[in-house]
């Protein structure tokens, strides 16, 4: 089962940007390559999902994926 960031109750209502930031940043260093490029072009250089996809040449529902994966994890922790 796919956990959701409702599941761990957390919601854009609850939690501000920067400290969605931070979370995301305190285990960035932790992340391989890829999961690391995705998560830095989003969040901090504001590439969209598909502009994401054309820079790491995957397919956008893989790059889709792979973010919201890597944020679950890095939000867990």
């Amino acid at each position: 089962m796919n956990a959701t960031t409702a599941d761990l109750g957390i919601s854009p209502e609850n939690i501000e940007k920067e400290n969605w930031l931070d979370c995301l940043a305190e285990g960035i260093d932790d992340l391989q390559v890829t999961e690391r490029l995705i998560v830095t072009l989003f969040y901090y250089e504001n590439l969209t999902i598909q502009e994401i996809a054309l820079v790491l040449e995957l397919s956008e529902s893989e790059v889709s994926k792979i973010h919201h994966d890597t944020v679950l994890e890095l939000l867990k922790r």
